[in-house]
């Protein structure tokens, strides 16, 4: 069987060919891209939020970092100042200690030349000197239970105390001296 072209027979493929064209340019086939475009922009602005949460959070978190730092190092200085406190502490305290029984043998050195005072007061046999004698001798009794009762250690009270018993020192020593001119 022999094919004829027919002039005819062209026209019926061009014309469909132009009807397959037409269908094809009036069917819309964007419903097949709408949807992943729109997927892929949805993924793409929940990266971008979650990116810039990420960086809030790093942000914040390195902040929180640094003031835990800072406060670790000012809890650091803190203790070594503490440190620093309590050997100064314990230096002061030697020092005290050591000053209070240097005042303890200053006071028993200057109770002994007071006795040796009194001492030569008791020699003599006029009746003024035996008056003297007799109020200092109560006098000097009464400092010596002081002194006894020096606290064993030096607390808010040792001022006042080393001022009542210099004082009283002061005052019977004047008094004496009075008496022996």
């Amino acid at each position: 069987m022999a094919h004829s072209h027919t002039p005819g027979g062209h026209r019926s493929a061009l014309l469909l060919a132009l009807v397959l064209a037409a269908s094809c340019a009036n069917h819309d086939n964007s419903g097949d891209t709408d949807k992943a475009s729109k997927d892929l922009r949805e993924a793409q602005s929940k990266v971008s939020k979650e990116r810039d949460s990420l960086t809030t959070g790093s942000d914040q978190s390195e902040r929180h970092k640094r003031e835990i730092l800072k406060e670790q190092q000012a809890l650091a200085d803190n203790e070594a100042a503490l440190e620093q406190h309590r050997q100064q502490l314990g230096s002061a305290q030697g020092t005290l200690t050591e000053a209070r029984l240097t005042y303890g043998a200053a006071v028993k050195q200057r109770f002994a030349k007071l006795d040796a005072a009194l001492a030569g007061l008791a020699t003599r046999t006029d009746a003024s000197s035996k008056d003297a004698m007799a109020g200092l001798r109560a006098r000097r009794d009464l400092l010596a239970t002081r002194i006894e009762a020096m606290p064993a250690a030096a607390d808010s009270g040792w001022v006042a105390y080393t001022k009542d018993v210099d004082t009283t020192f002061d005052a019977i020593e004047r008094d004496l001296n009075s008496a022996t001119d």
